[in-house]
């Protein structure tokens, strides 16, 4: 895995240049320029409808841009390969109708390399049974193990998308407003959790609205309005 060590000879998480987004004729995110260094913990901030949350999928490719370009690890997203350093976890968790996952099971997910990115796909060996431990226990799910995912509260789903990243032991985080819905004891946690990730030098791109005990992790802030960056803290800084 990579760390802060690796920057200045490999490429960065994540690089956006000129990223223009256009949706129904107008322009979610115009001309972004973004670039987030190997163990940066970056807070994207900004009021609804910024863009932030179309900012975060568009780094990764799920969104397509209109213009400008998006790299991660040096590689555009449709040849990137190594999703397994990648660890997403959207707003909420989209439940398909065919047969109920557990908790577990949807944890367990996240131990496997997404060639097709953040789909269902089989449960791992035995391998990465005590990383899947760790993240229901990081998450406070561990007694919840065996409950069909679809049963629970928009909280403890919101929880179960974050084990599934932790799961994977990714290298990258990117969370999309990881606290909505999430009370404060799980709040508290989470910010634990997200200590010890950048303490071992992992990257986590954080949306926000308010970071509550997140705050004292964050090392970069952006602010977005209106679909352009109005503030950068590491440009203030230099």
């Amino acid at each position: 895995m990579t760390g802060p060590g690796a920057a200045g000879t490999q490429p960065p998480p994540f690089a956006m240049t000129g990223g223009t987004v256009r949706r129904d004729g107008r322009e979610v995110l115009s001309g972004v320029d973004l670039r987030v260094g190997s163990g940066d913990v970056l807070a994207v901030l900004g009021p609804n409808g910024a863009g932030k949350s179309t900012l975060v999928k568009a780094l990764l490719g799920l969104i397509p841009l209109a213009s400008g370009r998006t790299e991660i690890y040096g590689a555009p997203p449709a040849r990137f390969r190594d999703w397994h350093r990648i660890g997403y976890v959207p707003q909420r968790l989209p439940i398909g109708g065919g047969v109920p996952a557990t908790v577990r099971e949807v944890v367990s997910s996240g131990r496997i390399a997404r060639r097709s990115r953040w789909r269902p796909a089989p449960r791992p060996g035995a391998a990465g049974r005590t990383a899947v431990d760790a993240a229901l226990a990081a998450t406070g799910l561990t007694g919840l193990a065996r409950e069909p995912v679809h049963q629970l509260s928009g909280g403890q789903q919101q929880r179960v998308l974050i084990a599934r990243a932790l799961a994977g032991e990714p290298d990258a985080f990117v969370l999309d407003e990881p606290t909505a819905g999430v009370d404060a004891d799980s709040q508290a946690a989470l910010a634990g959790t997200l200590g010890e990730l950048a303490r071992g030098g992992r990257t986590v791109v954080l949306v926000a609205h308010e970071l509550g005990p997140m705050e004292p992790l964050i090392t970069r802030t952006i602010e977005l309005r209106h679909g352009r960056v109005v503030r950068d803290t590491a440009e203030a800084s230099t």
